[in-house]
């Protein structure tokens, strides 16, 4: 840990080696922080240095070269030295005028011992004083930590952290959540707060503010921004870290409120389970959402399933999915209820914005799901989502509920054939689930496949998968026979039977329609129940 000390020129002077020691050019650079003592009495120095060093010399590389004390200088002030001490008489006598010049203009010091002295004295003494002070923060940074903790323990930690930042770095500190409520906790003026969370919010910082930012995170989501701004020095790296300990505290506090909140909201999902059922009027719901968030204005919504094969086995983690899955949605203008059966949690999606972008929120929340490292961390393997029929009435749930465990079915049937999670999505398969609700969905699938079904399954033969891929490519025999890796020839056997089979106006408009809804109908039911069962229609 690289902690940045502050020692400056000024305090070094203090120490008793410096007492015969004069500050003969450059004391507007005395505040010049000192990270390390070195001492060289080479004339090269541009790559020896890293800045912030004092150097201590006796000018035995230059003697009295003049243009060679004039270069070191210059090299030291290039290298951004903190400053130089030289000792007088043995081999320097003076200190030429124009480098007391160069050291003026660059507010450079420039320090003269005009009696002997032990160099590795002041190194030793000014060393031990760097490792004093860097423990020293180390101490404070532990210090500053327990008294979060402590905080931690407290009712309204929230605030009494911010306060703590406040007056630990005596800054002016800025709290933005999410949702855009700001808190400042700072001895200024209410305009002068105003002014400058102005300045904050269009990004337009003047160059004497100086401000560091952190983010409070939880669950790998950004819940709120941290900032600390100082109009004096620049912020130094304990003061980062000090501010990078305040963020992780207030993103404690916050998943603590967050998971006593889900938890009571847990108790409500008999509640849910009777609204998925049907079971509440529209103005039950709403007076029931209303004394549960007095500022949800709910304008639709969805139903969304998530299904785990072991969701039982991590039950445990459930409260903090939830929360994850509510700062997920509740970020893009979506409220939460939640209702957990068995091996699959659902979601009541409700819309607190505008209507015609509420299918893309929904998506945009499902991708970041899907990619999301804490749910891969959590075990939670093998997601499966579906979202049912976004509805305007409150009292339709049942429909959407419906609608969605339909689409995860079918998703689950035929992952190859559907990739998306609506349920206005299914297209064509929405007519298959209501054939086959209605019992017609064999006879309809007899009717435009059962001779092809039959010749595949006493021939062992590829018919269906012919006519499938053929109609995919609009009957560009070309195309087909590419995609099937067959030659020109084979593909002509296969049409001329398929010709003889289902008649060679197949390609007609609506007879084709029928034959691709068949062929749709046959792999979902395919699906779940022996092909055989289908093949054997003449």
């Amino acid at each position: 840990m690289n902690l940045e000390v502050k020692l400056s020129v000024h305090e070094i002077l203090q120490n008793k080696h410096f007492v015969s020691a004069k500050v003969v050019a450059g004391k507007a650079g005395l505040s010049r922080l000192v990270r390390w003592v070195h001492v060289l009495e080479v004339t090269s120095i541009e790559n020896l240095l890293n800045g912030n060093e004092l150097i201590l010399s006796t000018g035995i590389g230059w003697k009295e070269n003049k243009e060679g004390f004039v270069s070191f200088i210059q090299q030291a002030i290039d290298s951004n030295a903190a400053g130089i001490c030289i000792e007088l008489g043995t081999y320097i006598s003076a200190i030429p005028e124009e480098v007391i010049k160069l050291a003026d203009a660059h507010h450079f010091p420039l320090i003269v011992f005009f009696k002997g002295v032990r160099f590795i004295d002041i190194t030793q003494e000014i060393h031990s004083l760097l490792i004093k002070k860097h423990y020293q923060i180390l101490s404070d940074l532990e210090e500053y930590s327990n008294r979060l903790n402590q905080l931690l323990l407290s009712s309204n930690p929230q605030q009494k952290i911010l306060q703590l930042l406040h007056e630990h770095l005596k800054m002016t500190v800025f709290y933005v959540s999410n949702e855009g409520k700001v808190q400042v906790i700072s001895k200024q003026t209410q305009r002068e707060q105003e002014k400058i969370s102005q300045l904050l919010k269009d990004n337009q910082i003047p160059r004497h503010m100086n401000i560091a930012h952190q983010s409070v995170q939880a669950l790998n989501q950004t819940f709120a921004d941290l900032f600390i701004i100082s109009e004096a020095e620049a912020i130094t790296e304990f003061e980062s870290l000090i501010l990078d300990r305040s963020s992780i505290a207030l993103a404690q506090s916050l998943l603590r409120e967050l998971y006593i909140e889900e938890q009571r909201k847990a108790k409500e999902s008999e509640w849910v389970r009777c609204w998925l059922e049907g079971e509440h009027s529209d103005e039950q719901i709403h007076r029931y959402l209303s004394d549960l968030e007095p500022n949800l204005k709910p304008n639709g919504c969805t139903v969304f399933l998530c299904k785990t094969d072991n969701l039982d086995k991590v039950i445990s983690e459930f409260t903090y999915l939830k929360v994850y899955f509510r700062s997920i949605f509740e970020q893009r203008g979506i409220f939460l209820l939640s209702y957990i059966e068995k091996n699959q949690i659902t979601f009541i999606l409700l819309n607190n914005l505008k209507t015609d972008d509420f299918k893309r929120r929904v998506q945009e929340g499902i991708d970041c799901l899907k990619t999301s490292e804490f749910i891969k961390k959590q075990n939670f393997f093998q997601l499966e989502f579906s979202v049912g029929k976004i509805i305007k009435n409150l009292s339709h749930v049942k429909h959407s509920y419906h609608t969605a465990k339909e689409t995860l079915n079918i998703k689950e049937k035929m992952p190859n054939e559907l990739k998306e999670y609506f349920y206005e999505d299914l297209y064509i398969f929405r007519l298959v689930l209501a054939a086959n609700e209605q019992g017609v969905l064999r006879d309809f699938i007899s009717d435009y496949l059962g001779p092809v079904l039959l010749h595949d399954q006493q021939k062992n033969g590829e018919l269906l998968k012919t006519l499938k891929i053929y109609l995919q490519c609009k009957g560009a025999k070309k195309e087909t026979a590419e995609q099937l890796h067959i030659v020109r020839q084979t593909l002509y056997h296969r049409l001329d039977k398929l010709y003889e089979l289902i008649g060679e106006d197949f390609m007609e408009p609506y007879k084709r329609q029928a034959i691709e809804v068949a062929i749709s109908a046959y792999e979902y039911a395919s699906a779940s129940r022996s092909s055989l069962e289908y093949a054997s229609i003449s």
